[in-house]
Order: structure tokens, then sequence, then C-alpha cells
């Protein structure tokens, strides 16, 4: 025979008394409650966290919008500085083609003076005084007091 361990037989699961079946429902009762609140807080927070995202999407994408702006902006500022620079070289072309030929003529006409070479480089630069960019007439006479007083 064998012994068993328990002093008391225990009643097959289809006889249990009506208090244990009461008592097993309670107990599961409170498991299921207990799951279902920790769940509920699990779902809370999930909520929280996609909210999170949601408002961090929501500020990438006006960032992106305002950065997007910024670079229309910066293209149409660059476009006219573009502009402005191909009307001011389109200006500036004859003056400079008068520049080359007034320095080519001046040079080949008075290479034997170097001091109006000179005078017309440093006109060309912008650095020269009006005294050096004339030419070389002898200056005029001083006026002189009149002695007659």
């Amino acid at each position: 025979m064998i012994a068993s361990s328990s002093a008391s037989p225990t009643p097959p699961q289809g006889h249990a008394k009506p208090q244990e079946l009461k008592s097993r429902i309670a107990l599961n009762s409170a498991r299921l409650l207990q799951e279902q609140r920790v769940t509920n807080v699990h779902i809370r927070q999930i909520a929280q966290h996609l909210e999170g995202q949601n408002e961090l999407l929501q500020m990438m994408r006006r960032s992106q919008e305002a950065q997007a702006y910024a670079q229309e902006r910066q293209a149409q500022a660059l476009e006219g500085t573009q502009a402005a620079m191909l009307a001011l070289v389109q200006m500036l072309r004859p003056a400079l083609k008068d520049l080359r030929k007034f320095l080519q003529n001046g040079t080949e006409v008075t290479n034997s003076s170097t001091t109006t070479a000179g005078a017309a480089a440093a006109a060309a630069d912008g650095s020269g005084t009006e005294d050096q960019i004339r030419s070389k007439t002898p200056p005029p006479p001083p006026q002189q007091a009149d002695e007659t007083q």
C-alpha cells in the first residue's frame, strides 16, 4: 500500500465544497483585478509616451518647416545677390574696357617718360593725386602781389 502524506483525504475536484469554490473565485477575481490595474497603469504609461513622441514629431515638423522657409529665403537672397553682381559687372565692363584702352594708349605714347606712366598707373589703382595725373605742363607762374602800393 501507498502511504498518504496528508491525514485527511482531499475530496475530488468535481466535489469541491461551495465555500472553497467561492474562495477560489474570489482569489482569482482579486488576481485578475490586480492584473487589470497593472495593465491599466502600463497602458497609461504607453499613452503618455506616445503623446510625448507625437509632440516631439510635431516639433520636428515645425523645425523642418522653419528650415525650409529659411532655405527658401536664402535662395531668394542669393538670386538677388547674383542679379546685382551681374548688373554690376555689366555696368563696369565698358568702364574697364575704356580704362584698359587709356592705360595702353598712355603707356605707348609716354614710354619715354616714366613719370607719366607712373602717374597713369597710380590713376588706375586710385592712389595717384591730381598733380600726378595731370600731363607734364609747366605750372602757371605764381601771382605776385601789387608792388605799386
